[in-house]
């Protein structure tokens, strides 16, 4: 089954609003057996919708999947046009009403005409009642493909794929099976990567394909198979990663979708042992991911975010002299605030960053895109220099992954 995802809404065109919807679209169709052969965003305009509905018929897709449209404003023309390019009329739907009527009055608020209205749906179609909200699902089979129209807010979106659609498609339908597994690597080019496994690559059975998908300061590599059986599938997948695993193990941190954070905080509350932070340049980025972990409590104490001189001397004990010495971007002063966190939040690590992520504040001697990381320990202080270019957010993303990364392989 090949499926065709169709967003509609000028939000998505204008970059006000991020398509999140098609990227969990398709993680959910390809962990089903579905391949999706492409993804477009169009705008709230009959004629636009409707060329999308004929690309679905004129290029054989089995399953056009639609989202967005479907509120009780006039501007939402979804539902009118599916039922003009199927040449149906609009029927009101008493499922759909009553659930309309039930959610109004679980929140005690006035149902109106516009509301009511929700209820309408093409006569030919199969409606998906959406607990989420008002607006329906609708599922219409013409032709030999399933075109399913689905509201563009994404929790009401996720309910009707999870409780509706996914369950009656694996119902009526034979999907082959799909297993996808994905290892995680840190602080490796994806060229790198490609080098070091080169032999195996080209090994590979024709039935299981490598993707690298590279990101700041991280290489995702994942496997996919297509087959029959899932286990014999898995199975072989597993061991083809486990011939791969050796030659990138000093930047491998987990799988599918592990976490640096997530591992961290287990790491720690296996061991009983506690953590502190004292950011500069990353301005509190790595303790909104540490504290993004459910349970961190156990093991994270807090932390500061130290962005100027006089914090750094005041809050975490840094010689004054050695910052007008060497900078505040220094092997000195990042030890400094290293041991500092850790010994004013008493905790077994101290994690701390200091850098330039720019555009401006760098010298011939300390560039843009420097930084330096340090971590106290119980054994003592490790700490290292990056430069990691430019780019002002990119640092900041690249340099928390490297700090993650480096407590991460000292935590016992």
């Amino acid at each position: 089954m090949r499926a065709l995802i169709v967003s509609i809404g000028d939000e998505l065109l204008i970059g006000q609003t991020i398509n999140t919807n098609a990227a969990w679209m398709g993680e959910q169709l390809s962990s089903f057996g579905i391949q999706v052969g492409e993804i477009i965003a169009i705008s709230d305009e009959k004629e636009t919708i409707q060329k999308a509905l004929r690309k679905g018929v004129e290029e054989n897709f089995q399953l056009v999947l639609i989202t967005g449209g479907l509120g009780p404003t006039k501007d939402d023309i979804t539902k009118k046009t599916l039922a003009e390019f199927f040449n149906q009329k609009l029927v009101s739907n008493q499922e759909v009403l009553d659930n309309v009527y039930a959610l109004f009055n679980a929140y005690g608020r006035e149902v109106k005409p516009v509301n009511i209205d929700q209820a309408l749906v093409p006569e030919g179609c199969t409606v998906l009642i959406n607990n989420a909200g008002t607006a329906p699902g609708m599922w219409i089979e013409n032709n030999g493909t399933i075109f399913l129209s689905m509201p563009g807010v994404p929790r009401e979106m996720r309910f009707l794929m999870e409780k509706r659609v996914l369950p009656k498609l694996q119902e009526g339908y034979s999907l082959p099976v799909l297993v996808n597994r994905t290892m995680l690597t840190q602080g490796i080019g994806e060229s790198e990567i490609a080098e070091r496994i080169e032999a195996i690559e080209d090994g590979l059975p024709e039935h299981i394909k490598l993707a690298y998908l590279p990101s700041a300061g991280m290489v995702k590599l994942r496997l996919s198979g297509r087959g029959e059986d899932k286990e014999a599938l898995s199975k072989e997948i597993d061991e083809l990663f486990q011939k791969i695993l050796p030659h990138v193990s000093d930047h491998f941190f987990g799988w599918d979708k592990d976490t640096l954070e997530g591992n961290i905080v287990e790491k720690l509350k296996l061991n009983q042992l506690t953590l502190a932070s004292a950011e500069s340049f990353t301005g509190g980025n790595i303790g909104a991911r540490i504290t993004a972990v459910p349970g961190v409590s156990a093991v994270y104490k807090g932390g500061v975010v130290a962005y100027t001189n006089e914090i750094k001397e005041k809050m975490l004990g840094v010689n004054p002299q050695d910052l007008e010495t060497y900078s505040a971007v220094s092997e000195q002063v990042i030890e400094q605030m290293a041991i500092g966190v850790k010994e004013r939040f008493n905790t077994d690590f101290g994690i701390a960053t200091s850098g330039i992520a720019g555009p401006e504040g760098g010298t011939e001697e300390t560039p843009v895109g420097t930084v330096w990381v340090a971590i106290a320990h119980p054994k003592g202080v490790w700490k290292e220099r990056f430069q990691l270019g430019k780019g002002r957010s990119r640092v900041v993303v690249r340099g928390t992954r490297m700090a993650l990364s480096q407590l991460l392989k000292l935590i016992p």
